[in-house]
């Protein structure tokens, strides 16, 4: 029951977004000056953020041997979760759920550290924040920044029970708006600000690796929109995409070998071609057999048909993408 381990997520709760920590103003200080303040902070702060997130998130939920043993980590009632509605038990590490690309079946979450923010950008994001506030310091949650990604949707609720349990949580979004709506302005995750101490706030997301692969596509051509300088995006954004090129070659291999069989199931035909449908000629008594090897060669003529259909698509998919990302930059 794939409902089950979907449901907790609608029932998430949003928590208004705290302001980060705030140095003791000196005079004549500027915004300028407590942003370079903050992203000194944050320097100072990333290795602890990260051993603490490996260590009390990724380890856990990476080694456990139940959801019964998960939940007893971090003190979270089991009862919700280790049966769905029928009374089945239900698998920790279910293979529907695997991440499918030579990750380990046993690897639950994977952790995405985030780089850490340049100046100019930390400097006008805060800059950004103030005026949508009324020129009020605001303070940037998001120096200190990972995204746990996952398959398993349980997985990703009991990541958020867990952290709820671990964490102050200073602020909480559920961008999941396509369980209310079906439809959705942001990739979809649960997007949280937690107190690592003495009121730094940190940002966790939790997400979908599919919807994380579309966000890190998005995300380029934000780059773009926000650029303010053509300098700004003079690094290539878009990389031809090889694991593409890897499933055109494979598909070209299959298409090979069907056309091998076309090949060998014409050569057949040509040599049945004396013996008639009802059996009459030939040899005789064939009708069944011959109407049986000729359905079978129009099957295989339509497989190489429709494998010659997917990868000119495939092909053009790509040319496309391609096509459209120099377009932008050309503008």
């Amino acid at each position: 029951d794939n409902g089950h381990r979907y449901r907790e997520i609608e029932r998430i709760e949003e928590i208004p977004a705290a302001k980060q920590y705030a140095f003791p103003a000196e005079p004549g200080e500027t915004t300028e000056d407590r942003v370079e303040l903050l992203l000194s902070m944050a320097d100072w702060k990333e290795k602890e953020f990260q051993d603490r997130m490996k260590s009390e998130i990724v380890e856990p939920m990476n080694t456990a041997s139940s959801i019964a043993d998960l939940c007893k980590t971090y003190g979270i009632d089991s009862s919700a979760y280790i049966y769905d509605k029928f009374g089945t038990p239900v698998e920790l590490k279910d293979p529907l759920f695997a991440f499918g690309d030579g990750t380990p079946n046993n690897i639950l979450v994977k952790p995405r550290f985030g780089p850490p923010k340049g100046y100019q950008r930390a400097l006008a994001k805060e800059k950004e924040g103030m005026k949508k506030m009324g020129d009020k310091w605001i303070g940037l949650r998001d120096l200190n920044r990972v995204t746990f990604e996952f398959e398993d949707p349980l997985m990703l609720t009991l990541a958020y029970k867990a952290l709820m349990k671990k964490y102050k949580v200073s602020g909480l979004k559920n961008k999941f708006e396509w369980i209310f709506t079906e439809t959705y302005e942001q990739p979809p995750d649960i997007h949280m600000n937690l107190d690592l101490g003495e009121g730094w706030l940190v940002e966790v997301q939790l997400m979908f690796a599919s919807v994380l692969t579309v966000k890190k596509e998005l995300h380029k051509f934000y780059d773009i929109v926000r650029a303010k300088e053509p300098t700004t995006i003079l690094s290539p954004l878009f990389d031809k995409p090889k694991t593409n090129e890897g499933r055109v070659k494979e598909e070209l291999k299959r298409t090979n070998k069907a056309l091998d069989s076309v090949k060998n199931a014409e050569r057949m035909n040509q040599r049945l071609s004396f013996i008639n449908l009802d059996g009459s000629g030939g040899g005789g008594g064939g009708s069944g057999e011959n109407k049986r090897l000729r359905e079978e060669i129009e099957e295989v003529k339509k497989e190489n048909k429709r494998l010659k259909a997917f990868i000119r698509e495939k092909m053009v998919d790509e040319a496309r993408m391609i096509d459209e990302a120099r377009e932008i930059l050309e503008e």
